[in-house]
């Protein structure tokens, strides 16, 4: 069952001081979650081909050469230089995701969401006859990527649990059932090991004497049923401050200043049911636990800055060739993390020295319930994201349409942790980044016909390559291995200064096999099952703009 474990998530080095060195790694979906991986920056590192303005999404993005529309900001500013005229424009749009995983649907698998993926524009403020021809300037917004997403699933008759890696989270992190009583024992305790201590005060593990911490509530021929949901919600969205010139129209040069703005917040929620054989009751437990449920959310809010460089150059009127630079973009961002537990657990030793209430039957039963434990103190992480070097051609015929292409590359192994509030090197994470990650190649092809001067009709279709040196690895969480893109949309030119533009997308990504928790120890790896998990979107956006 168990392949190569991608250890992506520092869960090694999030131990840091506390563990002996006799323990190994743990990590998983459900674990790690105290502090930012870099997991969870390659997944805000990410781009979309999915937003700006509709006549770019039905032509993929493919703007890197063609410019004269006001998503070129964020992609070559150069493109503002094709503009003789001012624009305005907004773009709403909505998007439908839904995920599929190979295990049995629970819950919604799926979010539906209105957004904003556009508005901006661009004014005229030089026209000369000389070499310079024009300088125009453009402020806009694009939605960069959209974090809207949930998905569910099952699975039954399990033999691992998560209470055993709780277990041997506590046996080896050296932590004492003594440290652990009272209310106040949360601040004796590292936050990594929160789950396990939430665990512990649910029944979950149990320190017995002479043999360590142990589910001791769970019995050894109990069938496991766990129950996963991820919610996500958010965005990373992009405020451009933009130059285009346009130099004896045949070169055009630009210039982006862009202001990310990013927001994250990450719920999982996690369930466990345990069915004994017979009558359910398993005469060897003192305390016999029924159902456990363990939940965390954590919350990533913060800004980032990166500049944009672009050139196109048309050395005839019909073909343009175009290059543009994107900087790392440098983010400082601020997390917070929660975390609760509850159970219900049956008396099965009738002396009951808990007093715990007797229910039909003689039937002993309780529920166990924690606080919401809060961490607000873990702020002012920086680090960087990939740069990005973009080559673009499109072919003009004549008036009655064009055809666009691109050629992205991204270097994911170039991302850097700038600095961390969590005791961890720098250098651990960007050792990660170097050794797990790879450049990544995207392709875009779009283009547009014009059966008549006020319609125009486009598709496009992308593509983006794995940023993993590795993808068959089993990895921690779900991680972007691929991803297809295909658009279609429709243009009209309502007045000679106003259009309507509307365009479908739809999206599809692939990720990694992933694990829910695993801790491998000298004795042995303990580890749930992997699971696949494929993600779709569908978005749909109307653009209204006005020249003058």
């Amino acid at each position: 069952m168990i392949k190569r474990i991608g250890i992506l998530m520092l869960s090694g080095a999030a131990l840091f001081s506390v563990v002996s060195s006799s323990a190994q790694n743990y990590q998983g979906l459900l674990l790690d979650h105290d502090i930012v991986t870099p997991a969870d920056i390659y997944e805000l590192s990410q781009t979309d081909f999915s937003f700006g303005t509709a006549r770019s999404m039905s032509m993929a993005g493919a703007f890197t050469s063609l410019g004269g529309d006001l998503t070129s900001m964020a992609i070559n500013p150069a493109g503002l230089g094709m503009y003789r005229r001012g624009e305005i424009s907004i773009t709403p749009a909505m998007v439908f995701q839904r995920s599929t995983t190979d295990a049995s649907p629970y819950e919604r698998n799926g979010k539906n969401r209105f957004i904003l993926g556009n508005f901006g524009f661009t004014a005229n403020v030089y026209q000369g006859s000389g070499t310079v021809a024009s300088i125009n300037l453009g402020f806009g917004y694009n939605r960069i990527q959209d974090l809207n997403y949930q998905y569910s699933f099952q699975t039954h008759g399990n033999q691992s649990s998560l209470a055993d890696v709780f277990s041997m989270m506590l046996q080896y992190g050296g932590i004492s059932k003594d440290q652990l009583g009272g209310d106040a024992a949360w601040s004796n305790v590292n936050t990594q090991f929160w789950g396990a201590v939430l665990g512990y005060k649910t029944g979950m593990t149990d320190y017995v004497d002479g043999t360590g911490w142990y589910p001791s509530w769970i019995g050894n021929d109990v069938a496991i049923s766990n129950y996963t949901t991820v919610v996500s919600t958010g965005s990373v969205g992009e405020y451009d401050l933009s130059l285009g010139m346009n130099l004896s129209n045949k070169f055009y040069i630009g210039a982006t200043l862009g202001i990310q703005s990013l927001h994250q917040r990450k719920t999982y929620y996690y369930g466990e049911d345990y069915y004994y054989p017979g009558d359910g009751i398993d005469p060897n437990l003192d305390y016999q636990l029924l159902y456990s449920n363990f939940n965390q959310e954590v919350v990533v809010d913060g800004a980032g800055v990166n500049f944009k460089f672009g050139m196109i150059y048309r050395p005839f009127q019909n073909l343009r060739i175009g290059v543009a630079f994107h900087t790392p973009t440098y983010f400082w961002v601020d997390r917070t993390y929660q975390g609760y537990a509850d159970s219900k657990m049956r008396l099965v030793n009738l002396d009951n020295p808990d007093n715990i209430e007797v229910g039909p039957q003689g039937v002993a039963t309780a529920w166990l319930y924690t606080p919401v434990l809060e961490d607000r103190d873990n702020f002012n992480w920086q680090f960087s994201t990939p740069t990005r070097l973009m080559f673009g051609i499109s072919y003009a015929f004549g008036n009655r349409g064009l055809i666009s292409i691109d050629y992205e590359r991204d270097w994911y192994n170039g991302m850097r942790m700038q600095s961390n509030p969590a005791s961890i090197s720098n250098e651990s994470y960007n050792n990660t980044f170097r050794d797990w990650y790879k450049g990544a190649n995207l392709l875009r092809v779009g283009a547009e016909f014009k059966p008549l001067p006020m319609l125009a009709l486009r598709a496009g279709f992308g593509y983006m390559g794995s940023m993993l040196k590795d993808e068959k690895a089993i990895t921690a969480v779900p991680m972007t291995r691929q991803m297809l893109y295909g658009a279609a949309g429709i243009g009209i030119l309502l007045t000679p200064g106003i259009g309507l533009d509307f365009a479908y997308s739809y999206s599809t990504t692939n990720y990694t096999e992933y694990q829910l928790y695993s801790f491998e120890a000298p004795e042995g790896l303990n580890a749930s099952r992997s699971f696949k998990t494929k993600m779709n979107r569908h978005t749909a956006a109307l653009t209204m703009s006005f020249r003058f």
